[in-house]
């Protein structure tokens, strides 16, 4: 049994993937967790500072954010509120508390064919609206509370329906045409992988900018290639596209974990391997 108050933890964005997976994975006898979507409006700063007063977290992780990339091209306005003036909010609510903060981002900071790995200390050069906001809100971020954390990461997966692992599965086994591009690499993370890191960075004495990503980079048809053959799924119906506009590569290394060595991450494969077994995806 638990002696004495636990440590509070609100999750703006509750509802969203990384949300969820963060939720399911915190300690909830360790943890008193708050968590919180639309009905506390991160864009609104006199809300969330007073949820912040009234709740006293100890730490604040921001998973809110205009995730869509048609989305935020199409309505930039809506974009920075949520990406940016949203995330400025929360830090301002939890350094008003004392809160650490813990503030996800995105490998979308940098261009779409970077020739070489990107660390966390490389210049982030955004060529579209999201990337840019994302990179607003990270700036936010440091600048309203000394006390963060911001994690960068990359093709986050989970195995929820309409993600890209069971929507190909389902699809191969129903005889459906799996159509996958080819020209586009970065390296694929489980929400399982994201999740523990945060935890572990959440408890830890750390601060500052993190890439997060499993080791090593490959293709998006890679991927699912693998994924199909773990599961054991008829491949016949998958095939490549090579759509010269969709291509990019961008190789986020983790130069911070190394550093620190707060955290050991494994290969793509192997992290693939783990979440689809835990989640009974694999033949």
């Amino acid at each position: 049994m638990r002696m004495g108050p636990q440590e509070v933890v609100w999750i703006a964005g509750a509802a969203g993937r990384m949300g969820r997976a963060i939720e399911h994975r915190l300690d909830h006898e360790k943890y008193r967790i708050l968590t919180t979507d639309a009905e506390v409006d991160a864009t609104d700063l006199d809300t969330v500072v007073h949820f912040a007063a009234a709740n006293r977290p100890d730490y604040v992780i921001n998973c809110a954010g205009l995730a869509r990339h048609d989305a935020a091209q199409e309505r930039p306005d809506d974009a920075y509120r949520i990406n940016a003036l949203g995330a400025r909010n929360l830090a301002i609510a939890s350094e008003s508390v004392g809160a650490k903060i813990i503030h996800l981002s995105t490998d979308d900071l940098f261009p779409a064919n970077m020739p070489h790995a990107v660390n966390e200390f490389d210049p982030a050069l955004p060529h579209h609206v999201f990337g840019k906001s994302k990179l607003a809100g990270e700036k936010l971020v440091r600048d309203m509370n000394p006390r963060h954390i911001i994690i960068r990461s990359s093709w986050v997966y989970t195995a929820l329906p309409d993600d890209m692992i069971v929507s190909a599965i389902a699809k191969a086994r129903a005889g459906e045409p799996v159509e996958v591009p080819a020209n586009q690499f970065a390296r694929p993370t489980s929400c399982k992988t994201v999740a523990e890191f945060i935890i572990a960075i959440m408890e830890s004495e750390e601060f500052g900018t993190f890439h997060v990503t499993s080791e090593g980079l490959c293709s998006r048809f890679e991927f699912i290639a693998r994924a199909l053959k773990l599961a054991g799924a008829p491949t016949d119906t998958l095939a490549s596209r090579q759509n010269p506009d969709e291509a990019y590569r961008v190789d986020l290394d983790n130069l911070m974990i190394r550093l620190t060595g707060i955290y050991e991450l494994r290969s793509w494969e192997e992290d693939l391997k783990d979440y689809m077994a835990e989640h009974d995806l694999l033949a």
